[in-house]
């Protein structure tokens, strides 16, 4: 008895033991070495290291696209004291100058000229780039033409624009100041045809060399109309990219890349259609370097 009795408890004891060490369903009581959290992918969000991948070797060897060139409304640079005026007093309308000099005699009031830079006159003959006068003396426009432009003035009718400017060339935006004057030198041209009353665009700015990095000035004159956003426009194409001018202020290009660009000016009527005049859309070229004369 007292064996079946001992037999009995041992086997009690392994019973026990095996329960305490085998169960499956224990161990789900301890949390899991093994992570339950949802991944990066599952919330949606970036990895803690996306987009810090090293750039690939064409990405490395493609540099940023430079910025456009672009066309910017400048502001009118104050004048002090009164406007100035300007007065062509020779040659005469429809003068004929049979031959030799051709003396311009003009008056300009509130304006004083400096030289070699500051405040000067704008001298436009016909519709070739201006040149700079810096003295209110008389001058022989022939002789100007030949030493500014290379050429003689040629026989035939001419129309001279003058206009005082700014040291930087910013143009004196006033009627008073803008002088027009048709004259013959040797005969009249047949079958010319200008009207110093009808709207006229009078294009003054770019030219000639402009440093790299530097503001070129974009400037005009605008006679007998307004400009406005349901006026007279003026369109402008910069090496192929057009767009609308609607307000008569200096305006300046930017982002211009080294070397040769084209400018063309032309006045719109309130429908957007080229006004007719032979002055009234013109296209120039001008440079920008690193170095200019």
């Amino acid at each position: 008895m007292k064996l079946a009795r001992r037999s009995s408890s041992l086997f009690v004891l392994l019973l026990v033991s095996v329960a305490g060490c085998g169960g499956g369903n224990e161990r789900a009581e301890y949390p899991s070495t093994a992570s339950t959290d949802p991944t990066a992918d599952e919330l949606g969000l970036a990895s803690a290291d996306a987009g810090t991948a090293e750039p690939t070797q064409e990405e490395q060897s493609t540099p940023p696209a430079p910025p456009p060139p672009m066309v910017v409304q400048g502001v009118t640079t104050p004048i002090e004291g009164a406007t100035p005026s300007l007065r062509v007093t020779a040659p005469r309308a429809n003068q004929t100058i049979r031959s030799g000099p051709v003396t311009v005699r003009f008056t300009l009031h509130d304006w004083e000229l400096a030289s070699p830079s500051g405040p000067h006159v704008h001298v436009i003959v016909d519709n070739e780039p201006y040149i700079a006068m810096r003295a209110t003396e008389p001058f022989d426009l022939a002789a100007l033409v030949q030493t500014n432009l290379g050429h003689p003035l040629a026989e035939g009718t001419h129309v001279l624009r003058m206009f005082p400017s700014r040291g930087q060339h910013e143009s004196v935006k006033d009627a008073g100041a803008f002088a027009v004057v048709v004259f013959n030198y040797g005969h009249g041209t047949p079958d010319f045809h200008f009207d110093p009353a009808a709207p006229l665009l009078t294009f003054s700015r770019p030219k000639g060399c402009n440093p790299t990095g530097t503001h070129v000035l974009l400037d005009f004159f605008v006679s007998n109309a307004e400009l406005g956003t349901d006026s007279y426009r003026v369109r402008y194409t910069l090496d192929g990219t057009s767009g609308l001018i609607t307000s008569w202020l200096p305006h300046w290009l930017e982002n211009l890349s080294t070397g040769e660009h084209t400018i063309r000016l032309e006045l719109l009527d309130v429908a957007g259609n080229p006004v007719p005049g032979m002055f009234n859309d013109t296209t120039r070229t001008f440079t920008v370097a690193e170095t200019c004369p």
